[in-house]
């Protein structure tokens, strides 16, 4: 979760694109069940090679079809047998099984104002991206944490786990016709680590790195300075694959490393035509303009996972409102809501103009996090941890869980997700005690000197500012409620909204009190190092509260090495307890979500990585946005 734990709350910022992972209560039990075979299954993938099956419709993986499409740009090339293609695959997006003349539409509360995912770290943005920009390898949505071959076919792990070798999918084009290859995945890994591009999010996780080479157009080769736990997962799964070409296009004259790189390249807004199943078909990125991929026609995919991706467009419409959301929702003005349990169950749950047109789902799954509030530990009066714990003694979690989630999800005392290993569930959250909150501010020095009802120290009263990073229900009410329990004992708290860019902006810059955020996991690899080591902090990285902890910092230094999972989890449960001693964050409650559904899509599915679009489709008579 790298600010990423983060990825920063644009899973508020953009809610509705959550439910692309959206999972079904029923699933629960096996979702927890593999997760908590996760330390096996890494130790499986590390021992053997991963393959595809090497069937070919009717010629040579990286052979031409003599069938031509138009992309990106209005682009034309030649389609390509690909690697591991189904018997009888169809070449082209007409010769699908499965109709594909719908759309399918979001909404979110505001536009992205990049569609570069390498310089955002935004999760709405990366739920987006994830559709135009592929990685090595993917997760398997039917069983996490396995992993399914994406660009790369197979790999292998050396036997002292420090080089990991990739072996590439033959075949694949970009969405302009351009040939995929190794160059790509070194360009890609190349800007990562080039410091003046804005990608610190994602830049931690390719520290221990020591090389990665191309051997040849097909290979890549990464090497470790030291053993990395999910060092096959960092290259092959967290680093989106950029197009060289387009960007050499649009950089002329300057590699990643270089001068002005990275400069020009942080400008670029537009997202590069990549290998997915969708594209952006502009050819410069206006956020004041609906958000609209359309489905590229020479996606590898096509041939390997024919049943896959059925939509000729995916359109995000933007309404701030939840209110206004709902009207439009009712209206078919787009096909999934998140809406939460109190409106639920008190507006919305008998409402036929809802239930005629839509399914409700509740769900748990693999990248749901934590509701949470981050203090900024680099100044009075959160740079002290007994101000930290007074702070969680004055809201009431079990409260917000029962009366404003209606009993859905489990009061957090972890960065972790409860039904992983990492958890430590004989740690128990601090309770609402407001007795317990003055003695710890009192022993932190701050007390009442002068009679004013404000608690202060050397001078200066105890206050602070809370910016909550939405303005849903959700948010207000737990805002308001640990503001009441700051009045009764002494603290002068405000809230403040602010506009999107002007909150992020400030919090990268670490100019805030504290923050209140909603956090995902991007995967099922949970490594605490890069939100909470103390060389994380610095503006933009990970480690926002700027927590500071010599015990900590050796734990997560050690987990990074250790393969066993049962050490490792042991680690984990020693660095839950001194955060639970330190509080850098007020974890508040572990959600599960709620959303409706339009009940028009065929081959709906709930899979332990949620609803996914990807295997929907709408029959002919039923489409609603062509």
């Amino acid at each position: 979760m790298k600010d990423r734990h983060i990825r920063i709350a644009t899973v508020v910022a953009f809610l509705a694109v959550v439910v692309v992972f959206v999972a079904n209560s029923l699933v629960r039990g096996r979702l927890h069940a593999q997760i908590a075979r996760q330390g096996e299954t890494l130790a499986d993938l590390q021992q053997v090679q991963v393959s595809v099956p090497q069937v070919s419709t009717a010629g040579e993986p990286g052979a031409g079809t003599g069938l031509t499409a138009v992309g990106w740009g209005g682009h034309s090339a030649e389609i390509l047998h690909v690697e591991g293609a189904v018997p009888n695959a169809p070449l082209r997006l007409s010769d699908k099984p499965k109709p594909q003349g719908d759309s399918y539409v979001r909404r979110t509360s505001r536009a992205p104002a990049t569609l570069n995912p390498y310089t955002t770290n935004t999760h709405g943005l990366l739920s987006i991206a994830k559709h135009g920009l592929d990685r090595l390898m993917m997760i398997d949505p039917y069983s996490p944490p396995n992993v399914l071959p994406s660009l790369a076919t197979s790999w292998e792990v050396s036997d002292d786990k420090l080089t990991y070798t990739y072996h590439l999918r033959k075949g694949v084009l970009f969405a302009d016709g351009r040939p995929f290859t190794a160059d790509d995945v070194q360009f890609s890994f190349d800007v990562a680590r080039d410091k003046a591009v804005h990608a610190e999010a994602m830049r931690s996780t390719f520290d221990d790195v020591i090389s990665l080479t191309t051997p040849d157009e097909r290979t890549v080769v990464v090497r470790y300075r030291t053993a990395f736990w999910i060092g096959l997962y960092a290259v092959g799964h967290r680093l989106p694959i950029l197009n060289k070409g387009w960007f050499e296009e649009q950089i002329p004259g300057l590699a990643p490393g270089s001068p002005g790189f990275g400069e020009a390249f942080n400008q670029i807004k537009h997202m590069s035509p990549g290998t997915g199943p969708y594209y952006y078909a502009g050819t410069k990125y206006d956020p004041t303009v609906p958000l609209e991929l359309v489905q590229n026609p020479f996606w590898w995919g096509i041939q390997v996972h024919p049943g896959w991706y059925n939509f000729s467009t995916v359109r995000w419409i933007v309404v701030s409102d939840p209110v206004a959301a709902l009207e439009e929702f009712r209206r078919e003005k787009f096909d999934v809501e998140v809406v939460n349990f109190q409106a639920w169950e008190d507006d919305y749950q008998d409402d036929p103009t809802l239930t005629d047109i839509a399914d409700h789902y509740e769900f748990d799954y693999t990248s749901v996090g934590w509701w949470y509030i981050i203090w900024n530990g680099r100044q009075p009066p959160f740079d002290d941890a007994r101000v930290r714990r007074a702070m969680a003694h004055l809201l009431d979690r079990d409260w917000v869980l029962e009366t404003l989630h209606r009993g859905r999800g489990s009061v957090a005392s972890a960065p972790c997700k409860r039904s992983y290993p990492c958890y430590d569930n004989d740690v128990d959250h601090l309770r609402l005690d407001l007795d317990k909150a003055r003695a710890l501010l009192a022993e932190a020095g701050w007390v009442d000197s002068d009679g004013d009802g404000i608690l202060d120290r050397d001078g200066k009263d105890l206050s602070f500012e809370l910016r909550p990073a939405n303005t849903d229900r959700f948010y207000v009410q737990v805002a308001a409620a640990l503001e009441d329990s700051c009045k009764k004992v002494g603290i002068r708290m405000s809230i403040r909204n602010l506009e999107w860019s002007t909150f992020i902006n400030d919090y990268n810059k670490r100019s805030f009190d504290a923050v209140f955020l909603v956090g995902s996991l991007p995967d099922p690899w949970i490594d605490p190092y890069d939100d909470h080591h103390s060389s994380q902090d610095f503006p933009g990285g990970g480690n926002g509260a700027g927590w500071h902890n010599d015990e900590a910092d050796a734990i997560m230094e050690r987990m990074r090495v250790t393969f066993d999972d049962d050490e490792r989890t042991e680690l984990w449960h020693r660095f839950n307890r001194i955060w639970q001693r330190e509080q850098p964050h007020l974890l508040i409650t572990h959600p599960v979500v709620g959303a409706l559904l339009h009940k028009r899509f065929e081959g709906v599915e709930v899979l332990p990585t949620g609803l996914t679009f990807r295997e929907y489709w709408v029959k002919p008579e039923n489409i609603k946005h062509p």
